[in-house]
């Protein structure tokens, strides 16, 4: 009798003991979110077994120095431990470096009242086995002691990592408190702005300044790319005035580039005359003179641009000027939406019920989640109508249960929208509008990716109104009006270089009968092959004309030998994507600087013209580049080590190729094993 009753007591005991802890337990969960005393953040309530007796007892663990207390009085445990400066990793300065004043605590005795009973979902006890000596560790082990050798290595290591992440990882973090004790934890100081912003950005400038120099010094000639010269819808996140950011790289002959600079446009669009003058200022800087050394621009479409890049060609007879390529795709699909009744019908219908949805909600729950209540559409704003009309794709089947009933007689635009989901006509209007709106941005994201060259941009367009003449076949399109809006913007973009370019590529040359490669000048139109020669012409100088078009009658005639057109043309597997590519990208250009050497004038002219790009850099941008620039106003000193930062991280992230999307890469962690993440310890 006597031993089942002191079970029911250790049973009680072990129940109020348990209850205790998940009281506590849920206080420092409260306080931590700001709804308790400042010292939980540093305690922590923890259930503690003696491994000899078994017993077992609730402490509080000082988060700092690992050292454990009873739990009866938490306060007056912070106030001598923490305020009186025993815990020898506590700063009551940095804990309050709000401003505000710790609060001074009465103490007295807490009770079973105190403490609000009810489980946490938590584990049921967590236990702590120790020697049955040891009540508390007042002087547990501090930090490890470092050199100020390795102290300096690892401020410069940490300066790298932000360099390198900047745009992903806010500078603010180095002063953000878990981070000052992570740090604090392994032995290095608190990290001052100056460590990042200060000497170690100057020198990593320099070094990174010096190895652009060097490498534009070792190219024959570059391109510039530059992209952003016209101001976008922002974000909601960021001021409505925020500046557009104008962004510059280099292209280099052997496939590479490098990040020159950012600059803002200002509070509105900037003229021809702007853009020109600033074209001209960075082809001096990046050449240090020598502007012939500039084979070209390639810029974002629009109409402001192009003047611009034409008004400047005829200044620099040498250069060709071109717009971006996947730009002008975007711009097609917005001609679509702006001029084919079929699109703007589609698109302002899904609008109706993108309004109808997210302000009425028909008891569609779904759909009023999912679609975005602060989307405003024109049919100006490609995006926005390819937002509505995939959202109404997407919850296409839970629409017929929205409209029924009541709801129908109610509203007229509710009929209208009742009757537009009934009808086949509707929903096939929408599926041909969604297949080509996913055709046009399928190929935009090809050509960011693959960044084709100058003498690609004549087979990018055919391919593109082959797919669209198959679409309208498909879709019983008309395809006049289609066929119109395709041949418009291809004439707003289309360059006399694109046609000298494809034919002087060796990798356009076609096979013949004999077994010769020859250029494929039987593609060309009338038009296209005049241009190709008044381009070779204009390209080389005055006294050497004749010869450049005696060369180009003879690389017409006789081509290129078959082991190298074979060679250039030779593909691979990309182990990424998948898709077949060119095994070596830079092998048009050297055959024509190598191999083909009695072209004495025309190979001078073909190395030029063959390494263009014909879309801007694949340059991805975090939003919280364009952020400092923005609502702040930074000072000419802040813009000067902005300017720094992002020259030193996109010219290394350039180097490396390092651009693939955050959320990519994030998924990518999510998915991979445990194992993978935390690897075991042998």
């Amino acid at each position: 009798m006597a031993a089942t009753c002191e079970a029911r007591e250790d049973d009680i005991l072990s129940r109020d003991l348990q209850k205790r802890y998940n009281g506590l337990l849920m206080i420092r969960t409260k306080a931590i979110k700001g709804k308790g005393a400042w010292y939980w953040s540093h305690l922590e309530p923890i259930l503690f077994q003696n491994q000899e007796t078994t017993s077992k007892a609730l402490k509080l663990r000082c988060g700092l120095c690992n050292a454990l207390f009873s739990a009866s009085n938490p306060s007056r445990t912070a106030s001598e431990h923490l305020k009186r400066g025993i815990c020898p990793n506590f700063n009551s300065t940095e804990a309050n470096s709000n401003g505000t004043t710790l609060p001074k605590f009465k103490f007295r005795k807490h009770t079973k009242k105190d403490l609000p009973g009810g489980g946490l979902g938590l584990t049921s006890l967590a236990l702590i086995p120790a020697p049955c000596s040891v009540a508390f560790q007042p002087n547990s082990p501090t930090a490890p002691q470092l050199s100020q050798t390795q102290i300096e290595t690892a401020f410069n290591l940490l300066a790298e990592w932000f360099y390198e992440s900047c745009g992903y990882v806010s500078l603010s973090t180095v002063n953000h408190p878990k981070f000052r004790a992570f740090l604090h934890h392994l032995g290095i100081p608190p990290v001052k702005p100056s460590a990042i912003l200060g000497r170690n950005l100057d020198i990593k400038y320099v070094e990174a300044r010096l190895q652009f120099e060097d490498k534009i010094q070792d190219a024959m000639f570059f391109q510039l790319s530059t992209s952003g010269w016209k101001r976008e819808t922002v974000s909601n996140n960021f001021a409505d005035d925020m500046d557009a950011l104008v962004k510059v790289v280099v292209n280099l002959p052997n496939g590479s580039s490098l990040f020159r600079r950012v600059f803002p446009l200002g509070a509105s669009n900037p003229s021809p005359d702007y853009i020109r003058e600033v074209l001209c200022t960075l082809v001096t800087e990046v050449s240090g003179g020598n502007v012939y050394r500039c084979a070209g621009i390639v810029a974002d479409a629009g109409n402001v641009n192009c003047r611009a890049l034409r008004e400047l060609e005829l200044h620099h007879t040498w250069m060709v000027n071109l717009t971006c390529q996947s730009k002008a795709l975007q711009l097609l699909l917005k001609d679509f939406f702006k001029h084919l009744p079929l699109f703007a019908l589609t698109a302002s219908l899904c609008h109706k019920f993108v309004q109808v949805f997210i302000f009425k909600s028909h008891n569609c729950n779904d759909i009023n989640i999912c679609l975005n209540s602060q989307q405003s559409l024109s049919l100006e704003q490609t995006a926005a109508a390819i937002s509505a009309i995939e959202n109404v794709a997407q919850f296409s089947g839970a629409l017929d249960q929205a409209f029924t009933g009541k709801t129908i007689s109610s509203d007229p635009i509710n009929k209208e929208i009742s009757d537009a989901i009934q009808a086949p006509k509707f929903w096939e209007d929408l599926d041909a509008v969604m297949s080509l709106t996913k055709l046009l941005k399928g190929l935009v994201r090809e050509i960011e990716e693959d960044r084709p060259c100058l003498g690609q941009c004549l087979p990018l367009w055919e391919e593109v109104k082959n797919r669209i003449r198959a679409w309208c076949n498909n879709f019983a399109v008309e395809e006049k009006a289609v066929m119109e809006l395709v041949n418009r913007r291809f004439s707003k973009n289309y360059h006399q270089a694109w046609a000298a370019s494809y034919i002087l590529d060796p990798l356009n040359l076609v096979e013949d009968n004999s077994g010769r490669y020859l250029p494929p000048f039987k593609f060309l139109t009338p038009e296209q092959d005049k241009d190709a020669v008044k381009v070779i012409t204009r390209l080389t100088h005055n006294e050497n004309a004749h010869i450049a078009l005696m060369e180009l009658m003879k690389w017409r005639t006789e081509g290129l030998d078959p082991v190298y057109a074979r060679a250039v043309q030779a593909k691979e597997r990309d182990q990424v994507s998948g898709k077949m590519k060119v095994a070596n990208p830079c092998g048009s250009r050297l055959v024509w600087e190598t191999y083909l050497r009695e072209f004495q004038v025309l190979r001078k002219v073909a190395a030029r013209l063959v390494f263009l790009q014909a879309s801007t850099s694949g340059l991805k941008w975090k939003q919280s580049f364009s952020s400092w620039f923005s609502s702040s106003r930074p000072s000419s000193n802040a813009i000067d080590k902005i300017q720094k930062i992002l020259f030193v991280s996109l010219h290394k992230r350039l180097e490396k190729e390092e651009f693939p999307e955050e959320i990519e890469k994030d998924s990518m962690l999510y998915n991979c094993k445990t194992e993978d993440i935390y690897p075991t310890v042998v």
